[in-house]
Order: C-alpha cells, then structure tokens, then sequence
C-alpha cells in the first residue's frame, strides 16, 4: 500500500480538503470538495490510522475514501483504521456509520443505524 508520508483531512464550512506534509509544511493535495454528510469540522489526521487485525470488528464512522490508493479510513472514537477497499463487501461511503467484521482477508460491511446508537438522555 502506497500512501503519502502524511495524510490529513481538514473538514470545516461544509468543505474537505486533503493536505500531505512535505519538509514540515503541509500541501493542499488537489481541490476543496464539499464534504460528505455526518462527516464534523475538525482536523483529521488519518496517516495515524492502523491496519486492522483478523477476527476484529471496528464500528464508528468512514470518513474518507481514497480510490486511487483503493483504501478508505474509518473513524473508530479518537482512532483511525485503514482498511483495503478490496477486502470489504459493498460500497463503503462516507458519513456514514458502518460495522466490519474481519474473518480472514474478507471483511463484512454493516451499517449501522445512528439512532439506535445513541443514548437517550433523562432527566
């Protein structure tokens, strides 16, 4: 897997953009995009994300897809996984709260209904 020294995603004013560091200055890696839906304003540094680990599940939000290096990086509380877009069954999407289960080198998308997570609040 090829991925720039370091990757991070900026999200703020309903725009994305992806910035590599080179010689400690961070570059704006092609155009600002809008970002996708569920995806918060914040400063995500995805070139921390780990490999997954067989038998593993990680469920928390993908916020980015990368297909031209045929990864994407899943938002796991304050961590990040990279997972192999060839690895998983179905379309990962970004904003949106998914399950993956690991069994071997496949891996099983499941979304995951946000309401359900959250908890309900009495008082």
């Amino acid at each position: 897997m090829t991925t720039p020294a370091k990757l991070r995603m900026i999200v703020m004013n309903g725009q994305k953009i992806l910035q590599t560091q080179n010689n400690n200055e961070w570059e704006t890696m092609g155009t600002i995009k809008k970002v996708e839906e569920g995806i918060k304003p914040g400063v995500y540094n995805i070139y921390l994300a780990k490999i997954p680990v067989e038998k593993n599940r990680y469920e928390g939000q993908i916020i980015h897809v990368d297909k031209d290096n045929a990864v994407f990086y899943q938002q796991i509380k304050k961590d990040f996984i990279v997972h192999q877009l060839k690895a998983v069954d179905g379309k990962p999407i970004a904003g949106k709260d998914v399950a993956i289960t690991y069994d071997g080198e496949k891996a099983t998308l499941t979304l995951i209904d946000a309401l359900k997570n959250k908890r309900t609040l009495k008082i």
